[in-house]
């Protein structure tokens, strides 16, 4: 069978920044990513959004996570489509850390705006 794959879709606007569900969803996330279903393949990424995408490579060979934001909805292209998705236990500490400073990213947005149909496509 495949490895398991698990792609979030992550509201970063500013009422999911202050409701605090963004800092609640990554706390719950970083605590349950031992209880996540799969085997040593399951397969992990994340997709941030407000008015535009934001894409993010995890892999443990950068010295820090990489964000790549698509403003354009129009024109939409995958990007990064090899490391869109990373090994979640090979790549368990930088998603940690990714999960623990995404908060603080998105914490002084005043975008409203959400493109979750095109997150969704």
């Amino acid at each position: 069978p495949p490895p398991a794959m698990y792609l979030y879709l992550l509201d970063v606007s500013r009422n999911a920044v202050n409701t605090g569900y963004l800092a609640n969803f990554c706390e719950t996330l970083i605590e349950n990513l031992d209880k996540i279903p799969g085997d040593s393949r399951a397969q992990i990424g994340f997709i941030t959004y407000d008015s535009a995408l934001h894409f993010y490579n995890l892999s443990d060979s950068l010295s820090q996570p990489k964000m790549m934001i698509y403003p354009d909805l129009d024109e939409l292209i995958l990007p990064m489509p090899d490391s869109l998705m990373v090994n979640l236990q090979e790549n368990k500490e930088s998603i940690i850390s990714f999960l623990q400073s995404l908060p603080n990213l998105f914490a002084d947005t005043f975008e409203t705006d959400s493109a979750l149909g095109c997150a969704l496509n």
